[in-house]
């Protein structure tokens, strides 16, 4: 389930602005601390977003394992899942509501991400290069320690 949560809400990589691992990605101090004071706010957001999820998928019925279990296979070409109609249908159903859940958090995120004066752009350059960039990785982590 958490496979789902945070592959949905974190701005799923293929979100990311096209940016190569090999590309430099210089960033202010200033930058470094809106995204460290965004980060806060989007974790925030993410733990609402799991607990919403499991919400829906237990309501619905589903253990969460065996809906976990559905979602990989819907998401991956080299795995399949022996399931009835009627519960294809009811994870139909349930991905439906996840969806529509998704949509409200994607526009939370990105209200955050506006609120500390960044655009979606430049947040995902810089996110993108937090993956890839140890320095940077460290100077965040600092940025964070900072924070209240």
């Amino acid at each position: 389930m958490k496979t789902l949560v945070v592959g949905m809400t974190i701005l799923g990589a293929s979100a990311f602005s096209q940016i190569t691992a090999q590309e430099q990605v210089e960033v202010s101090d200033a930058e470094l601390h809106k995204i460290a004071a965004a980060f806060q706010d989007i974790q925030r957001v993410n733990m609402e977003a799991q607990q919403q999820v499991m919400e829906t998928v237990k309501e619905s019925g589903f253990d969460p394992n065996r809906f976990n279990e559905m979602y990989q296979a819907s998401a991956s070409e080299e795995k399949t899942v022996e399931a009835s109609d009627e519960e294809k249908q009811r994870f139909g159903e349930v991905m439906g509501k996840i969806q529509q859940m998704q949509t409200g958090f994607m526009k939370q995120i990105q209200e955050i991400i506006s609120n500390e004066g960044l655009s979606m752009e430049r947040y995902e350059q810089i996110a993108m290069a937090l993956q890839t960039d140890a320095d940077l990785q460290g100077r965040l982590r600092a940025a964070l320690e900072q924070k209240p």
